[in-house]
Formats: structure tokens, sequence, C-alpha cells
């Protein structure tokens, strides 16, 4: 009686596991109630366009020239594939691709880690990924598109990363030019010297693909994952209409583009975003090679070695939240929220760049805009656990402040969502540009 009685209070002491959790309708009127505060709005001027027509002549025609933020995509940080915030896409991913990382890295990789104290320094490690974000259809929502999950995803390929050593390699090589020699130790030289004679590195990556192929038998369909799409039998949500998630605020927006006369003249006063819905532009299994460091061509960057310089933080002589590089998954920092915020950034980093050591799926407009170069930081929202109204830049400086940043606004389950407003200024392409007006 007295063993059983025990065995009682023992499982009603045992602590639940939070289940961190938010909805697709959620992160629809999450984002869209963020509208007013985040986009921020501009019309500039306008793109001026030649249009020539064979035996009729040449004629001059203009579109607007709009500038504002778009939520492209929602960027996650959890501890479990079964913890993970966003129940009714992300969750599913998460869990059909776990056995991914382990046949990419030849070993079992089990959930990830929350926090845990070395020496003096708190560590934290953290899964992350990037779904399009489905309000981001609110910049497209001229053409009436309706989403529809289909038969298959969009998902990150290894095309990015074999451009890494004819690309991105020389640029890394140019910017350990702009680091002082006396800052040097046997580490930095180190890495300076592999990022100028980086023959062991191209070969290494010119093998991964290969290496890809070997493992397609293994981990059957999912093998094409890394060609850019994959089946929904293939990581069994077939038949599932995006895996359960409600639409319905989706098709509620394009309805009312549609009384409003979308398909007219509103095209010309949104720019298209980068993300598709619902396309998984990141995953941190897939990624597994970077992201847990078995594969560190993040340390051929002088900014994972050189204090002050990737920091996230609003100005250089304020307190850093954290490093953006090295952009892998553990990071030093006792606050939960901030180190969230600081793995999102670095996913942004990497999908917002071409050419970068990683499997990913990078941030790319469409066709049929011209962007013009923004110089507008990315700016983020918080949807989960606490969902906010307005966008910030993270790195503010709290050091002199009562309370933290991200204070009450933790989760049990340690799953935090965040929209990455990216800024977008553009026009409707009607012809060959000429100039734009300012």
């Amino acid at each position: 009686m007295l063993a059983i009685s025990l065995l009682v209070l023992a499982t009603a002491l045992r602590p639940v596991p939070a289940t961190a959790a938010t909805t697709t309708a959620g992160v629809v009127t999450n984002t869209v109630a963020a509208l007013p505060s985040c986009t921020s709005y501009q019309v500039k001027g306008i793109c001026v366009w030649l249009v020539c027509i064979p035996l009729i002549g040449c004629f001059i025609r203009t579109s607007v020239r709009v500038a504002h933020y778009v939520p492209d995509v929602v960027i996650s940080t959890y501890n479990d594939p079964l913890a993970h915030p966003w129940a009714e896409v992300g969750k599913p991913l998460a869990t059909a691709i776990s056995s991914v990382g382990s046949a990419v890295v030849g070993a079992p990789i089990d959930a990830s880690a929350g926090t845990q104290r070395e020496g003096t320094e708190v560590t934290t490690y953290k899964s992350a990924d990037a779904i399009g974000n489905p309000a981001g259809l609110i910049a497209s929502i001229a053409s009436g598109y309706i989403p529809s999950f289909g038969s298959s995803f969009q998902f990150p390929g290894y095309s990015e990363l074999l451009a890494f050593t004819r690309t991105e390699l020389p640029r890394i090589a140019q910017s350990w030019r702009q680091v002082p020699q006396q800052l040097g130790n046997e580490f930095i030289e180190a890495a300076r010297a592999m990022a100028n004679a980086p023959a062991d590195i191209i070969s290494s990556v010119s093998a991964f693909p290969a290496k890809l192929g070997e493992l397609s038998s293994s981990i059957g369909n999912l093998g094409n994952v890394f060609g850019g799409s994959v089946s929904t039998q293939a990581i069994g949500l077939s038949g599932v209409d995006m895996v359960g998630a409600d639409l319905g605020p989706i098709r509620d927006m394009v309805q009312i583009a549609q009384r409003l006369g979308a398909s007219g003249g509103l095209s010309e006063m949104f720019c298209p975003g980068s993300a598709s819905v619902f396309n998984l532009h990141f995953q941190s299994d897939m990624d597994a090679m970077s992201w847990r460091g078995f594969w560190p061509l993040e340390m051929l960057y002088p900014q994972s070695w050189v204090p002050g310089t990737g920091e996230v933080s609003t100005s250089p002589l304020s307190t850093t939240w954290g490093p953006i590089y090295p952009r892998n998954g553990e990071l030093v920092q006792s606050h939960p929220v901030k180190a969230s915020a600081v793995l999102a950034t670095r996913v942004g980093s990497i999908i917002s760049q071409s050419a970068q050591p990683h499997i990913y799926k990078r941030l790319q407009p469409g066709s049929g805009y011209k962007y013009f170069p923004t110089s507008k930081p990315t700016t983020w929202q918080m949807i989960y656990p606490s969902a906010q109204r307005s966008c910030m830049t993270f790195g503010a400086d709290d050091s002199m402040s009562l309370a933290s940043f991200g204070d009450y606004k933790t989760d049990g389950a340690d799953g935090y969502m965040w929209n990455m407003w990216n800024h977008y200024d553009c026009c409707r392409i009607r012809g060959e540009f000429l100039y734009s007006i300012p």
C-alpha cells in the first residue's frame, strides 16, 4: 500500500511538459494585427518604362514605386520537434524530418538540449526552422491567389552550398584582409590561412551531393528534399490538407481583395515578398552538418573570431545579446527569449544571402517587379508565446533597465516564434526600365 501511495505521489509530482502551440489562424491573425505598426508603407514615386511593339512603335508607360515591409517567414526555435510551437505546420514537418539529420551526419541525433551550465557560462542549444508566413500573401493579394498545400512542399536544397566555394569563399578571404594583423592569434591565423587556401574545403563541399545520393535509400523519398521538393506521402502527410491548418483567414483576405478590385491597379501598390506561403526555407536537422557543428565552415568567417563584429546589438557601444557568427545552434545566453532572438537572427542571416555554407532555400523575390536596394534593417515581431502587435529590432541595451527584454514572455516548453519582416522597394515591370522619379 505504501509503495502504491508513493507511486501515485511521484506521478502527481512529476512535471507535466508544457505544450507550446499556436495555429495557422493565430499566425495570420497576429500578423495582420501588426500590419499598421510594422508595414511602414510609403509611396516613393514612379518608374518610367519604354514599351516597343513591332509595326506600331514605342511609347512610355509608368508604374508606382512603393516601399514597405513584408512578413516573409516565421522563424521558430525549439528544444524538440514534438514541442514545436507551430502545431499544425512546424511540428509535423520537424517530426518527420528529424531522421534526416541523423542520416546526414551518420550518427543518432537526439533532441536539442535546453540550457546547461559549462563552468561559469550558460550554454543553450536549440533547433530552428523558417517557414513562409501565410500572411505574406497580403503583398501578393492582387492576383487573387488562394494557396493550397498541394501534393508537395518546396524544401531547402544544396544549390547554394555548391556555390559557396566559388562565390562566398572569395568574399570571406577579402573580409580577412580588413582584420588587423595585430589582432591575430594562432587560431585566428589558422582560420585566415584556411579561407585563403581552401583546397580541403572545396573537396569536402563538392563531395556532399554524392553523400546525399548514398543516403537516399536509407531516408526514402526524403532524399529528394535536397533537390528542392518532396511529396507529402514521403513525410506521412498524404491526404492531409495543410496538416489540418485553418486556411479560413487566408481565404477571407483574398475575398476582401477581390471585393476591392484587386485584379486591377491594386497590383501596383504592393511589393511581393521573397517567401512562398508555407514553403520551408530552413530546417536545422536538414542543415545538421553546419547547425550542429560537424562541418565548421562558419569558423572561416572573421566575425566568428573577432569580438565586436557581427553582434546582435543596436549600437557598437551597447550590450550585445549574442554573436550572429558562427551561425549554428549553440549560444551562450542565459535569457531564453534573447537566446531565441539571436538564433532567429542567425537563421535570417543565412536565408537572406546567397552561397552560404548551409542547406537552405534562399529568400528571393519573384519576377514581375523591379526591386531597388534598401538599407532598412530587418524587423521582428514575436508571435508566440506572447503575440505582439508591433515590430522591433533586436539588440536593445537593457542593462540599466529594471526588466530585461523578454521578461514575462517566456514559454514553459522553450518554444518561440518570430515574424521576420523584410523591407522592399519596388515597382511593377511595364517594359524596359528607363528611370525612376525620384
